[in-house]
């Protein structure tokens, strides 16, 4: 039997293809002037908090998506603020690491008005623990753990709407048969027993 080849492109629109690799690298980020960026009077005795919980959360947001420094964080926001034209202060880096370990925050997210398809697919993931430190450290036996992450995404718009953690024996099938115990790892309770066909 023979083998098929591939077929070989040529680009031939270099302007649209130079557009379209530009607009690659390009960045849009949006602040609602309307947004409650100083946080209102709790009604208790003492020093009240200057910053709300939304602003506190959108400087944690540029630190993680930029991987940067909670000092480089409040440069960040502060350029981006000024360019947008809007006079906000931003929380200097200790109020950012203090607020940090209390903030309440919840992951808005769209629950969908007719049946839920889900597509349900996973991975491996490998665990780094003591037994492979050890292992490479003194000698001996090197002793793998894997884990397998369970994703469920919505077919309709690509969302990932269940998460499940698993041992690596566990497969897709499995998690399909899945009751409403994993529900409170999903973003909505419905996801995960819609999908199970409940």
């Amino acid at each position: 039997m023979s083998s098929t080849t591939a077929p070989t492109y040529k680009t031939r629109n270099w302007p649209a293809y130079n557009e379209a690799l530009k607009r690659r690298g390009s960045l849009t980020i949006w602040f609602d002037p309307e947004m409650n960026w100083d946080a209102a009077p709790s009604g208790r005795r003492g020093r009240q908090q200057t910053y709300s919980d939304t602003a506190i959360q959108t400087c944690l947001t540029m630190k993680v998506l930029f991987g940067m420094a909670l000092r480089q964080t409040t440069g960040f926001v502060e350029s981006l603020l000024r360019l947008v034209g809007l006079d906000w202060t931003v929380p200097d880096f200790s109020t950012l690491s203090r607020r940090q370990k209390t903030l309440a925050f919840s992951i808005p997210y769209r629950c969908s008005k007719g049946p839920l398809h889900l597509l349900i697919d996973s991975t491996g993931i490998k665990v780094e623990g003591e037994g492979e430190w050890h292992a490479r450290k003194h000698g001996g036996p090197k002793r793998r753990v894997w884990r397998k992450i369970h994703l469920g995404i919505d077919e309709e718009t690509l969302e990932i709407r269940a998460v499940e953690i698993t041992g690596s024996h566990i497969g897709d099938g499995e998690r399909r048969s899945a009751t409403g115990s994993s529900a409170s790892r999903t973003c909505c309770p419905t996801c995960w027993t819609r999908s199970a066909g409940d």
